[in-house]
């Protein structure tokens, strides 16, 4: 019998705020501030099995650097701050610059994190009866410098580090009897290559375009990364209007790590690529999957989106071709907070042949 597991998400309170809006349009100095930047702000409440009850807020601040046209793609911050009754922290900084008519790009994220993950073992046929949580404090920087070289073509360099500590594991659990690496904490410290090729019109809400990522990691021991591996991603996106409002998403995505990947950097079906299956359900050192997305208007600010999915992890890539791929689907509500770049809440309830989720965030799933 398969159990479904019930996360809810509880909005209690979804404020828009925006700052700076033009009301003299007598001073002309204050009037262009007032255009450049928008902040979008709203606090939560929540409930996982995994967390107990949880609360915090979320807020985006968007705008354009300085002598930067607002014809071209607006930087953003973002920031969200939660925590929950089982004394979980969660801190987290997205972030994207755009400088010199989007020839240079500066990406990343900086957080904190104190929570719990799922662990059911590695593999496409770990079994869901051997489900157990983890606990893993840890700080979080992300950073990629590109610089286009070609029409909506950027390439660069990238940096990931996770201090990964305090690492609470089930005695005598699942994970404890495995051999994967990384059970006794550890750093992640690792330099890479990156390209992207961006044709969206929107990074917020595409409605047309293409989005193809490509990165090459590899440990660092000099940076201080005490694991020895590298890992190759390849993220494709397509965006298409279909209709006036109405639009189709697409995402195929692939990846390889070798021998050695701590067990919590492992490809794992779950989140934004496969709603619906739980998080981490299936992991291993390859990922092969595809979504796909329709998204349109129901009234005002508000939209819908219907979803499905299928894929699978293997011990290598090439294995993946030969593995069970599992689907899921759903449908979800989306909200529009910032009209004016298009950012949106999303809740989403995603199904799979094990149960169901609820999801709550901002911005769309990809």
């Amino acid at each position: 019998m398969h159990k479904t597991t019930h996360v809810v998400h509880l909005i209690l309170l979804c404020l828009s705020t925006h700052f700076l809006q033009a009301q003299d349009a007598q001073n002309t100095a204050n009037d262009s501030v007032q255009k450049n930047l928008k902040i979008s702000a709203f606090p939560v409440a929540f409930y996982t099995p995994e967390t107990a009850f949880g609360f915090g807020g979320l807020g985006i601040a968007t705008f354009w650097l300085n002598n930067e046209s607002q014809e071209t793609r607006p930087s953003s911050v973002q920031l969200g701050v939660s925590y929950t009754t089982k004394n979980q922290m969660l801190v987290y900084a997205p972030f994207e610059f755009y400088r010199d008519d989007e020839k240079w790009r500066l990406l990343g994220e900086v957080g904190f994190y104190k929570y719990f993950y799922n662990f059911f073992g590695v593999g496409i046929n770990s079994q869901e009866e051997n489900e157990e949580t983890y606990e893993v404090t840890f700080p979080r920087v992300r950073l990629s410098l590109l610089r286009e070289v070609l029409p909506n073509l950027s390439v660069g360099v990238g940096y990931e580090f996770d201090g990964f500590s305090n690492l609470k594991v089930e005695e005598g659990g699942t994970l404890e009897a495995s051999d994967v690496s990384g059970k006794r904490d550890g750093t992640v410290s690792n330099v890479g290559v990156q390209a992207f090729y961006d044709t969206r019109d929107n990074i917020f809400f595409p409605t047309k375009g293409f989005y193809i990522q490509g990165n090459y990691f590899t440990s660092s021991k000099f940076l201080g990364s005490s694991f020895n591996y590298s890992k190759f991603e390849l993220d494709n996106r397509f965006y298409q209007k279909v209709g006036k409002k109405q639009v189709v998403a697409a995402n195929l995505f692939l990846a390889n790590s070798s021998k050695n990947t701590p067990f919590y950097d492992l490809y794992y079906l779950g989140s934004k690529r496969s709603r619906g299956i739980n998080n981490r359900r299936f992991q291993d050192n390859a990922e092969l999957s595809f979504a796909l997305e329709y998204r349109f208007p129901i009234a005002g600010r508000f939209g819908a989106a219907v979803f499905g999915s299928t894929g699978t992890v293997a011990p290598d890539l090439a294995e993946t071709f030969s593995s069970s791929f599992k689907p899921a689907g759903g449908a979800g509500i989306r909200y529009i907070i910032n009209k004016r770049d298009g950012v949106r809440i999303r809740v989403d309830y995603g199904m799979s042949s094990e149960g169901g989720n609820f999801y709550f965030t901002i911005k769309e799933a990809f």
